[in-house]
């Protein structure tokens, strides 16, 4: 009997127990209501919490590595080169390593993939190249029926220079489109295509630029980078461009690129596109531990127009100057613990039903204040 009394939940006899419609509605309600709770607590608790830290970027001697994928529209692949170069002083002028250039019509339609020296002896897979593909089977000289491979732009100006033929030019094997175009800026506008460029490259952790310029780069006998092509057939180049992904780093969760799907184009005329970047550098810690350092990235763009007599001499193209941010930022995934799980269902529980029995018990009180008037009143 001691015991008993300890009972703070003492039970009354289902003969004093009434059931009512409203209480029904009730119930339903709070247990449904109790089970979507339920379901939303467990998803924040399988969800891990990120908590982000502001940190001073001591790091020093890296490399960051830039994804880009981007598409001209009306520029061919031929004409197009790739260069970065930073505060260092490290230039990397017509990258190719590790970037992919596919040819399109201007229609949109996929012609094929612009194949460097390298990306050809991987297709080849050590067989031997063709040396006069321009010419139909019936039209190559008999002195020309040496076995012969080119497997480069460079073996096709060997073979060539070799045979002495005026009837061989080396800019028209499809092997040396692209340098032909370099040298010879002029041929640009004769090429009625678009281009994209994919892949990556990667620069030092110092401020720099990278950028997509028509003409061939070179570095000039006073160290600057120049950009060979026809100042005159400036208005000849559209540099309307469609910016797919622009990353730096390798991706983590929740992470927003700016740039991504970021469109610019061009009626008429050209100019430069230059987008300002700002990258600061962030460390992604997983709760299971694992670590990635990788990079964000703010953006302001402006054009100039190639047109514009104030402006000065413009060089078309599109280029990306960045800098790195001296602050990085550190992101933690926080799990959280079961007790804070435990604690929130039995608040989910008790409240719906402490709330659903005031409810309930108000509902009864009207509905029997009602019945004792009516019943007055008759």
């Amino acid at each position: 009997e001691t015991l008993k009394s300890l009972d703070v939940y003492p039970k009354t006899l289902d003969d004093f127990k009434e059931q009512t419609g409203s209480g029904a509605t009730v119930s339903v309600i709070s247990c449904t209501m109790i089970v979507l709770l339920v379901f939303s607590e467990l998803r924040a608790f399988l969800t891990p919490t990120t908590i982000d830290h502001l940190y001073v970027d001591t790091t020093r001697g890296e490399r960051i590595r830039i994804n880009v994928n981007v598409t001209f529209p009306s520029m061919p692949c031929a004409g197009l080169s790739l260069v970065a170069m930073d505060v260092a002083g490290e230039q990397q002028i017509d990258v190719v390593s590790n970037i992919e250039k596919t040819r399109y019509s201007l229609s949109g339609e996929l012609i094929g993939k612009e194949m460097d020296d390298e990306e050809l002896r991987k297709q080849l897979g050590g067989d031997c190249g063709p040396c006069f593909p321009q010419f139909q089977p019936d039209a190559v000289e008999a002195a020309w029926q040496t076995k012969r491979c080119c497997n480069s732009c460079a073996d096709v100006k060997s073979v060539y220079a070799e045979l002495h033929s005026s009837k061989l030019k080396w800019e028209d094997h499809p092997l040396c489109v692209h340098e032909a175009v370099l040298i010879e800026p002029s041929k640009l506008s004769t090429i009625h295509e678009g281009c994209n460029l994919r892949g990556f490259l990667e620069v030092n952790k110092v401020a720099g630029n990278f950028h997509v310029a028509p003409g061939k780069a070179f570095q000039s006998a006073a160290g600057q980078l120049v950009h060979e092509f026809k100042p005159f057939d400036t208005h000849k180049y559209n540099v309307s461009h469609v910016i797919h992904h622009l990353s730096f780093g390798v991706p983590y969760p929740n992470r927003v690129n700016p740039l991504d799907d970021a469109t610019a184009i061009l009626k008429e005329g050209s100019g430069v596109f230059q987008y300002f970047v700002k990258v600061v550098p962030t460390t992604y810690h997983f709760v299971s531990g694992k670590t990635i350092d990788s990079c964000q990235y703010s953006v302001t763009d402006q054009f100039k127009s190639a047109h514009d007599p104030s402006q000065g001499f413009v060089l078309p193209g599109v280029f990306f100057i960045y800098d790195i941010s001296p602050i990085m930022v550190k992101f933690t995934e926080k799990q959280v613990s079961f007790t804070y799980f435990l604690t929130s269902l039995c608040a989910i529980v008790g409240g719906i039903f402490t709330v659903a029995g005031i409810v309930d018990s108000a509902i009864y009180q009207l509905s029997s204040w009602r019945s004792t008037s009516s019943h007055l009143v008759s």
